[in-house]
């Protein structure tokens, strides 16, 4: 299995059946591997980290499924998305500043990445 962190996108979470908006979805970065697949209960969860920049606030861990995945062409100019089950307020972080910075943690099958029976 596939698993990549990268820095939240956006903000909105989505209702199970529902299609992926702009507002709704995290943009995979590009250096990750396709999506062959990817399940939408459990045990597929995306965790979703806060990372606190003040040192000796406890960071926070919460888990959201997958809603849907994919690319659209009037989505994000055509990058492969994810949707989520839960919001993620994802503050960019400025040099100085304190507050949290979201990370996504997401596990799913590649595109031509070797299965165990």
């Amino acid at each position: 299995m596939t698993q990549i962190i990268f820095n939240a996108t956006t903000g909105g979470a989505i209702a199970a059946g529902a299609g992926f908006t702009t507002a709704s979805v995290q943009i995979l970065p590009g250096w990750a591997p396709p999506i062959q697949y990817i399940g939408t209960t459990f045990p597929w969860m995306a965790y979703l980290l806060g990372c606190s920049t003040t040192p000796f606030i406890q960071s926070h861990i919460k888990s959201a499924h997958v809603r849907s995945y994919g690319r659209r062409s009037t989505l994000h100019g055509g990058a492969e998305v994810v949707s989520l089950s839960k919001a993620v307020a994802s503050r960019p972080q400025k040099q100085g500043t304190s507050g949290r910075a979201i990370l996504v943690v997401l596990t799913y099958r590649g595109v031509g990445e070797q299965v165990r029976p």
